[in-house]
């Protein structure tokens, strides 16, 4: 492959990271191959939400595509359509009653935008089209030259591109090769908590929350938080029940352990009764989710025509429900900076120059949104047994409304300007250092 044939993405993974930024390129006439390892498009969990940012970044990587998103979206009901979230008593505590509201949380335009993660990742698949898709290719390794980079898949096949994109998930092989497969920057981490989940009947929930149960909302308890909200056009409910294993170890080489009735029972032996009386709609032994995370990071998440995007990069636990958006927000950002890409130049120094471009503007962000996740639940699972009152209640609410207002405002366009702006200060630079050179 010649340095000044056309630029030509690799992207290894098929999941909301990978064809959002399969789409971003497809719109800005970028050549791209998406490889999947599955038969299809799939994805793991049930419900999913967007944030503010999310939403902005998919509008930005296609307005009709962010627009279609909206309307598959089910939010909450008129007035509140801008509430992200009500933040409730899961249990009594001190004075205050169990289902008592604790603050309500806003995030206009959009309040909360929840669905079904295979229904989004449908709707994104169905606007790319399978025209650019590979399944069953699952990746083997890859090795560079100065021209390309060449994927050897478990298959024997081998393709090449200009540039290769690992949007692979917390157990991506992309960042195994790049890191090296003993190093523990490869490897996820037990987050010390996981989840029991649920999708429950509208008409169930309303047995249970009354008219409260149309609203999405996170009830604190004894050692752990309950997210719940409405999906599926508000005919059915998303929840899920996290809790905290602080101290406690993963040896299991599954992450998904079934059969977990009496540590589900013991788990929630203290909450309220709404909870309990919700729990009896749950499958009656219970399977738990253990969170998993990319604890150490690298210095760098490019490495010549090598670049990792979404959780392959930064995957992070779900307590601050960032992690879809800030995939939605690396794809934008780099589709924007391969843009600056000119004239077939796929020379190594350009390449490499865009990825470490949109690296610069996206690494400081997700970091400090992986923390703040990271953070948010040992305080999520800690509130019920801290009782605060008075100015420590008010600097609580301050604290996490001041944190997800961060996540949510941020000016996309702004940051995708950013990075170009940084490719065309190297790129000039070199070619200046060139040019003085030969003379």
């Amino acid at each position: 492959m010649s340095s000044r044939q056309k630029l030509h993405v690799a992207i290894v993974g098929g999941g909301l990271g990978g064809i959002s930024l399969a789409i971003a390129l497809q719109v800005r006439n970028i050549s791209f191959t998406i490889y999947e390892a599955k038969g299809a498009f799939t994805e793991i969990g049930a419900g999913i939400n967007l944030a503010p940012n999310g939403l902005r970044a998919l509008r930005e990587i296609d307005p009709s595509l962010g627009d279609q998103i909206y309307k598959l979206a089910t939010r909450n009901l008129p007035p509140n359509e801008d509430t992200w979230m009500w933040v409730r008593y899961g249990a009594a505590s001190g004075e205050h009653a169990d289902g008592e509201t604790i603050m309500e949380l806003k995030a206009p335009p959009t309040g909360n935008m929840a669905m079904h993660r295979q229904e989004l990742l449908a709707t994104l698949a169905q606007r790319m089209g399978h025209g650019h898709a590979r399944f069953n290719k699952k990746l083997l390794a890859f090795q560079q030259h100065n021209d390309h980079v060449k994927l050897q898949f478990e298959d024997g096949t081998e393709e090449s591109a200009s540039v290769l994109v690992g949007c692979d998930g917390v157990h991506s092989i992309v960042r195994a090769r790049m890191f090296g497969s003993d190093s523990v920057v490869s490897r996820p981490h037990f987050n010390q908590d996981g989840a029991y989940r649920a999708v429950i009947a509208m008409e169930n929930a309303l047995e249970v929350f009354g008219d409260t149960a149309c609203q999405s909302q996170v009830l604190l308890g004894p050692n752990g938080y309950m997210i719940y909200y409405p999906v599926n056009g508000g005919t059915s409910v998303n929840v899920g029940v996290w809790i905290s294993r602080q101290g406690q170890s993963w040896d299991r080489k599954d992450w998904v352990v079934p059969g977990q009735k009496q540590q589900f029972q013991q788990d929630l032996e203290n909450w309220g009764p709404r909870v309990h009386k919700l729990i009896d709609f749950f499958d009656p032994d219970p399977a738990f989710w253990a969170a998993h995370q990319h604890v150490h990071q690298p210095d760098s998440f490019t490495d010549g025509r090598v670049i990792l995007l979404g959780d392959g990069a930064h995957a992070m636990p779900p307590h601050a429900g960032a992690g879809a958006s800030q995939a939605a927000e690396d794809a934008y950002v780099l589709a924007e900076a391969l843009t600056m890409i000119r004239d077939g130049d796929t020379s190594l120094a350009t390449v490499s120059a865009a990825l470490r471009a949109a690296e610069s503007v996206r690494k400081p962000r997700f970091l400090k949104v992986q923390d703040i996740s990271t953070r948010s639940g040992p305080d999520w699972y800690s509130f019920h047994e801290r009782q605060l009152e008075g100015e420590q209640m008010d600097e609580w609410k301050k604290f996490k409304k001041e944190r997800v207002e961060w996540i949510w405002n941020v000016d996309m366009r702004a940051e995708a300007v950013k990075a170009k702006r940084i490719f065309a200060e190297e790129v000039l630079t070199e070619n200046c250092e060139q040019r003085w050179e030969a003379t």
